[in-house]
This record gives C-alpha cells, structure tokens and sequence, in this order.
C-alpha cells in the first residue's frame, strides 16, 4: 500500500566538473550486460521542493531528462555505490533505457544497510517519470500504480539489465503522459481504506478535528482514511505536515501532503523521509522515525480494503496453448471469490484455487483454443457485495496448437541451494516467487522435468531470477539417458527467454546450465515447456 521515492539532490558545481573529468579520463571498457533483480520506484517533477528536475550526477542531461531509446535514455536515482554515474539500465517492464544521473536516499538505505524496503544489498533504483506542466496529483498517483509490491507488502523484485546492448526492444510511450494524465500501460494507484493504529499506544489516527490526533480505536469514518499515490485523505482533505503538527487540508499535490506508508509500519514525509507519524500523548506529530511510537498497523476497513493484481497483467499466446499468471489478493474479508469476466471468443480462464481467504495467491491459466481471438478481459475478486478487479490483456499469436505440458509434472535437478528452492519450484506456475537455485558457484548444473509422456517440443519458456545462465542449452530425451540438443546459447542476459521455433521430441527436457551468468548459481521462477 505504499508508494516509494525519495526526492533528489540538487547538482552542485563541484558535482557538474566532477563528472566531466570522469567521462573525459575514463578508459575503462565497457562491462558485459548483466541482469539484476531489482525494487523499481519512480518519480518526477512535483516530488522536488520547489517542483524541478535538478540531478546530482549530470552525464548527458542538465536536468532529469530523456525519451528512453539507447542514445537518449532516461535519468535514473540510486546510491552511487550500487551503480556509477553514467551506467546504462535497460528495464523490460517499460521497455526503455536509463542512465544513473541522481541520488536517491531510500535506495542508499536499501543498498548499504537495512532500509524501508529491505537490505543491505538490495538494488533499488528511482526511474524519473518527468509531469513537468502535468496535474500533480495524476504524476504521483501513476508513480504508485508503476511501484509494485507483492501481497506480504515486500517490494516486488523484477529483472533490469546492466550495460545493455544498444537492441534491446525499445517502447517509446511515455511513461507518464502529461497532457491526458495516462499512466503507461494504463496502470491505476494502489488504493488502500482504512485505520492506522499505533504500535505503542493502541491508539487510532483521528481526524474528527482539522489538526489529527490519536483516539481509541473505533472503526468510525473520522478513523478511515483513504491513501492513493502518496496522499492520505479524509472526507477530501489530504493530511499535511505543517511544522511538528499534521492537519487536514486542500489536496493540491502539495511538497507537505507527499506521504510514504513504509513497509516497516512508519508513514514518513517523502521530501526529507526523515518526518514521520508519531503518536505524542493523543496528538498525532512529525518528528524522529526512531522507535514503536512511529509505527503504525493497517486495518483495512471490511470489504473496501479489498485489492486485486494481476502479475504478469499480459501475455502472448498461441492457438491450442495456454499460460499463467498470478492473481495477488489483499485486504479481504472471509472468502474472496476469483471469476473473469469479458473473455475473448475461444478463451477459457480457470483459476487454482478458485477463491482465496482474505490474503493470498492464485495461480490464473489462460488457455487459447484454435480460432481463439485477441483481447482483454476482467479478472475479479469477489467478497460478499464487495468485489475489486484488474485486467488482462491476451495476445493470441501465430502458430500451430501446443499446450503447457511441464506445469505440475515432476523434475529433478543436478543441485539445489537448499531445501526452499526444490526442481519442483520451477513448474508449480508461480511465475514472480517460488524458485529452483542450485549450488552456488558451480558449474555445470541441470533442471529436468518429466513430461510423463513422449511429446513434441515447440517452445521452452525461462523466467530467471537474478542468478541466470550465460550459456545453457535445451536438451531432449525419449529414456532421461540420451539426450539431443535443440537449443544452444553462450550469450544469455537474464530476465525472461521465450526460445520458440524448437524442433525437438522426448518425455524428458532439461535445461543444461554450462557457464553462470553471476557469481552465484543458477535459479529459475519458473521453466515452461510447450508442445503438441
């Protein structure tokens, strides 16, 4: 329910010559494309006081700025310890590159110790969105739809590729449009209602007065607050710091009205994240982070706190197969039932399990049948007269039928890091969390999966996790013994490979890991094998 950015530094003189010098004298050669797991967060223009696109690291922009293509991408924040001035990203849930021009203190919290969202170590990086002579709020409001968590409010981590060739795929839809307020991909905020109660006291935030104070906990609509964006409101007034005080007042996008609702329960100014919600005696302040009396639990307010996500939200099919997804459900009550609604002509969608309680995970299978046609549909979760939605949107492509054939079946594996990360976690069709890792620092490794039945082999599909294969191939078997290979690559960068146009049969596939991408092993969400 939260939205994570923090604000950027302004670019001194120093920085500028600095910067300068380094491009000028530097003779090092480029470093091999790699894929990082990665916590994306974004911001613009009204995240700066007074509203701006001043940089720290200025490389090929003055200010915050760039369309994404190779030869002018995007500015991006992070700690200058996780990546370097002037390092070059390639981010495939945008399809864009970016260039590390700011800083960015949460994730220099994140990188070096144990920051809001995790670490140490954990890469985090601030992708600049712009919103320049666009409406504050709708600017905010598409930089929380674009910043993912997952269902146990942990940030969602998803692959970025460093040092990138200059072909990857490039989209250039902007990524917040400022003229019709479009948010790309048509994303919408995270909207959570509800009550905050402190860890310390047990007292509720109230706002039966203009200045917020903490009461006992009772439910009532003074206690229920909306948060969207960056924006906690009431009765369509926004919560604003004023001094050591927060008030309810206009909701104009405001430097003061810009709150964070951290994973680690405390709600913080996100211009400085050093201003957070305290409960001082029955008054609400904004003072030290420090401490129980700055935490604060959520309860969502019955039915209305009910929120649905689809992950991915859109694949490519072809006639006679099928994919998956993964339905996220939270803040329901009891049993909240998962449908799909507006499904495209010779589209079937199922779901395992078909409802969920309160909080949870869904597995969503979309199969195409021949003559299936392209669309989106609705996929909804239901509680009670409450439901909430998210969509889908399925590409039915080319090609004779094939069919998922390795989701369920039973794999094994040459190693595993450990007993969490099992063969079988690469088939079980959780595409974003469960994962098979082998030893670490190891090679060669080996993922296969018995099909149960000799079949014919179109279409292989990896989604890595961090630890990826640099060279691997796909190999086939009729008896597990012999095998022949039908795909071979020694120039893997992580993410997700779609390897299509195989020609292979056998019971058996295997991926064989023969070179590391990274220093650690090999791990793979989920390995999909198509066929007839």
């Amino acid at each position: 329910m939260s939205r994570r950015r923090l604000a950027t530094s302004v670019a001194t003189a120093v920085l500028v010559v600095l910067s300068a010098l380094a491009a000028l004298f530097s003779s090092a050669a480029a470093d091999a494309a790699t894929t990082d797991q990665t916590f994306l967060t974004f911001y613009g223009w009204w995240d700066n006081t007074p509203p701006g696109g001043d940089i720290s690291y200025p490389q090929i922009h003055d200010t915050a700025g760039g369309v994404g293509s190779y030869d002018d991408p995007i500015t991006f924040a992070t700690d200058s310890g996780e990546y370097k001035a002037g390092t070059k990203v390639w981010v495939p849930r945008v399809r864009k590159y970016f260039i590390m021009e700011d800083s960015c203190e949460e994730c220099s919290a994140d990188w070096n110790g144990k920051g809001p969202n995790g670490g140490p170590k954990l890469h985090h990086i601030d992708l600049w969105l712009g919103g320049k002579g666009g409406n504050a709020m709708d600017a905010i409001d598409c930089e929380d739809a674009l910043t993912h968590y997952n269902a146990d409010n942990t940030p969602t981590m998803e692959p970025v590729v460093v040092n990138p060739p200059s072909n990857e795929d490039y989209d250039s839809t902007p990524i917040f449009n400022t003229g019709t307020g479009a948010c790309y991909g048509g994303a919408k905020p995270n909207t959570t209602v509800g009550s905050y109660k402190n860890n310390s006291t047990g007292l509720c935030v109230d706002g039966s007065s203009t200045t917020l104070k903490t009461a006992a906990c009772t439910g009532s609509a003074a206690q229920t607050f909306t948060f969207h964006g960056a924006f906690l409101v009431l009765d369509n007034q926004c919560a604003t710091i004023s001094g050591s005080s927060v008030k309810l007042g206009k909701c104009d996008g405001g430097p003061n009205s810009q709150l964070s609702i951290n994973p680690d329960g405390t709600i913080n100014d996100i211009q400085t994240g050093k201003k957070c919600f305290r409960d001082s005696g029955g008054t609400l302040t904004a003072a030290s982070c420090s401490g129980t009396q700055s935490k604060w639990t959520f309860s969502p307010a019955g039915p209305a706190g009910l929120a649905v996500a689809v992950n991915p939200a859109s694949a490519t099919v072809k006639p006679g197969a099928s994919t998956t997804a993964t339905v996220a459900v939270t803040g329901g009550t009891g049993s909240v039932a998962l449908s799909a609604t507006s499904v495209p002509s010779g589209v079937t969608v199922t779901f395992d399990p078909a409802s969920v309680s309160g909080s949870g995970n869904s597995t969503m299978t979309v199969a195409a049948a021949s003559g299936a046609v392209s669309g989106t549909f609705t996929v909804v979760g239901a509680a009670g007269s409450a439901s909430k939605s998210a969509t889908f949107a399925l590409t039915v492509g080319a090609g004779g039928p094939s069919s998922l054939l390795s989701q369920g079946k039973t794999a094994t594996a040459s190693s595993v890091e450990s007993s969490a990360y099992a063969a079988a976690k690469a088939f079980d069709g959780d595409l974003t969390s469960s994962r098979w890792a082998s030893k670490e620092g190891s090679d060669p490794q080996w993922l296969q999966v018995d099909l149960g039945a000799s079949h014919s082999i179109t279409e292989v599909k990896l989604s890595w996790e961090a630890a990826y294969g640099r060279s691997y191939t796909i190999q086939t078997s009729a008896d597990g013994s012999t095998w022949t290979t039908i795909y071979s690559t020694t120039t893997g960068n992580g993410g997700g490979d779609d390897l299509t146009g195989l020609a292979g049969s056998g019971r058996y596939v295997r991926l064989n890991g023969a070179v590391r991408g990274t220093s650690y092993g090999y791990s793979l969400y989920e390995m999909q094998v198509y066929g007839s």
